[in-house]
């Protein structure tokens, strides 16, 4: 695949060009769930195409997995309904948003925009395909269109079938002895195919209970024997030349149907089934639906798994198709532990939405929730924390507080709530425990914000996991409050949901009371944008950076805080219109806010914007970031949205302690090649590029760890074939280094 590169450049105005701050993003990818499949198709080659709500999957008979999302291959991620088209070898995949995505013989994409660009209609999803002479019928959330396959044009749109309300939802679609069938929740509507066009009103006929139907409303649709065979509910229909007949009724409404020539095969949650009969196949968890396919003269089951992909009956055994991939969509909440881990909460909503916590390692995923693990209570897992001594606390939306650590193969989990814990529960429900955001401090305690606990604003858990909690030095009755940072004198600092600002607060490592710090800081008596704080932290210099719905704020010194005086807050004034939703401050001191507009990098006071992230300029899946994290080991950056993750390569690294000189490539091909990259540098390197007599080509300075060189002088000028001296030096650590760069044409 194109590899996709994006160059943010500010040029500050109180340093030259040579030693510009810049903010590059490349190697984009996209995380996303593929556990949950909404339809699959057997190509001619015995592949199976799953569509997912995260992408598409192509499983082969080897075993191998090809994945495809949304860079270079689909318009969206949410895709809805695939079709193989044996004869061309090409493989359709329709899209919740409208699109129209070819997969062609070459492994090339060929993405088909007029459906999206319909914006007539409200709805636009794709909801089924069926093939025939050359042209496609697809069922949308607005009618039928049709679609020619070797041109790659629209023929025409049926937005009003027959007497149907026009821009009726066609649910599913089928091709039988010439006539187009369209199920609809208003109806079963049949057209010939001969007529010379399907627009006008009077070439349908619609169906309903009169004619047979149990019900109106009307799911599936498969050829059978040279007729039709529907469902509605959990009834199976046939078509009898004249009305419906009942088939079969099941126990549960139909999921999916399929024929396989002597049969008709539904679906359930329990499981499939030829008329009343149950099939004996062993599935692991719900079914979601199903297809099935002819391989090698024999009938194969694919099972669409709830959170668990599909799983393959042969006749004679199940093969379940392990899909390395998040649980969810929702990157609610972002966190990278010590190790390099990247943990995900997945309740974007709480309680509604979670499906527990994901965690990455080196790619490989790991997923538990409440119904795979018996340590895990609940799956509106909303928040995560990583903490300085390689745990991460998980806050849950009734359940309590989790302090997980990853041990390369499982997830270690300790639970904290009202039964072995000081953490309250709220004032409806003393047993209903809502754990937030958490923090460290320098003695090693994690607090651990309550969030709305009848007494607790705080919960502290020490290193032998004594705990104790903390009401509102402010006001013991509001403990609206979600965020939470610890500064360098011990200071705890809590965010409120509910408009009231910011609380500061040090026990002073004491038990007694009066000594406690305690103060307010809100719109009224400083520079806060808004009471309504959404993000905190700290960044490498001691200062707390605040997020609000309107805009960002910092506290230089935050440790001055006292019981009298609260330390200056300086609104960012270039960000004063951004709803924010998270903070993150990289190894280079940088600051990523992540806003429901995008994402702004800024230097490290915030006097520069140094980059706007949108998906107008960039891969990225929705602009309403709800986290961000960057690895300071890789400089991965993740941005977290409720409906998948995307990440770049930055060069926000951490630099090392000492000089470790490598080059990529070595040589470097000034013609070929974009650039070099200058790794292993110290902090806040002064980099000089010199010929090997020691005539200066060009110097700059690195903040991170790496630095990049386009093998040009200081006149712009590509410089010629030879072996150039990179001397580096860093103040900061006292160390210096020199290697030698190849370099050819």
């Amino acid at each position: 695949m194109r590899q996709t590169t994006l160059l943010f450049l500010l040029i500050c105005g109180s340093v030259t060009s040579a030693f510009a701050q810049s903010v590059q993003l490349s190697s984009w990818n996209t995380l996303s769930s593929l556990v949950t499949t909404r339809d699959a198709d057997v190509d001619a080659s015995s592949v199976i195409w799953a569509a997912t709500t995260g992408g598409v999957y192509a499983y082969r008979t080897d075993g191998s997995i090809t994945e495809y999302r949304n860079i270079n291959a689909l318009q969206t991620l949410s895709t809805t309904s695939i079709l193989c088209e044996h004869d061309r070898q090409e493989v359709f995949v329709g899209g919740e948003t409208g699109s129209l995505d070819i997969h062609q013989a070459d492994d090339t994409w060929h993405n088909i925009t007029d459906i999206v660009r319909a914006t007539q209609y409200p709805k636009r999803g794709i909801r089924d395909m069926v093939a025939h002479n050359g042209i496609m019928y697809i069922a949308t959330d607005f009618g039928v269109v049709t679609f020619d396959i070797d041109d790659r044009l629209f023929i025409e749109t049926i937005d009003r079938i027959g007497t149907l309300q026009e821009k009726t939802r066609a649910n599913s679609i089928a091709v039988v002895n010439d006539s187009l069938w369209v199920a609809t929740d208003s109806g079963l509507a049949v057209a010939p195919l001969n007529v010379s066009t399907l627009r006008l009103p009077s070439v349908w006929r619609i169906y309903g209970t009169n004619d047979g139907l149990p019900s109106a409303s009307v799911q599936h649709l498969t050829a059978f024997n040279q007729t039709l065979a529907a469902s509605s509910g959990s009834a199976v229909t046939l078509w009898n030349g004249t009305g419906f007949t009942t088939s079969f009724t099941l126990a549960k409404p139909v999921r999916a149907l399929t024929s396989t020539g002597a049969s008709i095969i539904a679906s359930t949650e329990d499981g499939l089934f030829s008329g009343v009969e149950k099939l004996p196949i062993p599935w692991s968890n719900i079914l979601l639906g199903h297809t099935s396919a002819t391989v090698n003269n024999q009938t194969n089951y694919v099972g669409y798994i709830l959170d668990k992909g599909i799983e393959v009956w042969d006749g004679s055994k199940i093969t379940a198709i392990t899909i390395n991939s998040p649980i969810s969509n929702q990157f609610a909440r972002l966190a990278i532990d010590t190790k390099g881990a990247l943990w995900v909460a997945t309740d974007v909503d709480p309680p509604r939405t979670g499906q527990g916590l994901s965690v990455s390692d080196n790619g490989r995923w790991r997923n538990i929730n409440a119904q795979t693990s018996t340590q895990l209570k609940s799956n509106a897992c909303y928040r995560v924390s990583a903490i300085s001594d390689g745990s991460v606390m998980i806050g849950t939306w009734g359940a309590g507080a989790y302090q997980a650590t990853w041990n390369g193969d499982d997830i270690e989990l300790q639970h904290f709530t009202t039964t072995n814990s000081a953490f309250k529960g709220i004032t409806a429900d003393s047993n209903f425990v809502l754990a937030s955001d958490a923090a460290r401090d320098r003695n090693g305690n994690i607090w651990v914000i309550n969030e709305q606990a009848a007494t607790n604003l705080f919960v502290r858990i020490t290193p032998d996991d004594a705990t104790s909690g903390f009401s509102n030095c402010v006001d013991s009755r509001n403990n609206l409050f979600r965020t939470i940072a610890v500064d360098g004198a011990g200071n705890k600092w809590a965010g409120s949901t509910s408009g009231t600002g910011l609380v500061a607060y040090n026990d002073r490592g004491t038990s007694d009371r009066a000594d406690d710090i305690c103060n307010a800081v809100r719109t009224s008596n400083s520079q806060l944008p808004d009471n309504v704080i959404s993000a905190l932290r700290i960044d490498k210099t001691g200062g707390l950076w605040i997020g609000t719905a309107k805009g960002v704020a910092v506290m230089s010194g935050p440790t001055s805080v006292s019981n009298t005086t609260i330390p200056f807050v300086r609104r960012i004034t270039s960000l004063t219109s951004v709803v924010v939703n998270d903070i993150y401050v990289d190894a280079l001191n940088y600051k990523w806010i992540a806003t429901t507009s995008g994402v702004y990098v800024l230097n490290e006071d915030g006097t520069s914007v140094l980059s706007v992230i949108t998906k107008d300029n960039s891969p990225l899946l929705d602009d309403n970031i709800r986290s961000v994290v960057v690895d300071d080991r890789t400089g991965i950056a993740y941005f977290g949205t409720s409906s998948g993750c995307s990440s770049a390569q930055t060069s926000s690294i951490q630099p090392t302690e000492s000089f470790d000189l490598s080059f990529r490539p070595q040589p470097f091909r000034v013609d070929a090649d974009d650039e070099v990259i200058i790794d292993g540098l110290a902090a806040d390197a002064d980099v000089k590029i010199m010929t090997a007599g020691g005539i200066m080509v060009t110097a700059f300075q690195a903040r991170g760890r790496q630095a990049a060189w386009n093998g040009r002088d200081t006149q712009g000028n590509k410089v010629p074939p030879g072996v150039y001296i990179v001397q580096t030096s860093s103040a900061a650590s006292s160390t210096s280094a020199v290697g030698k760069l190849v370099v050819k044409r």
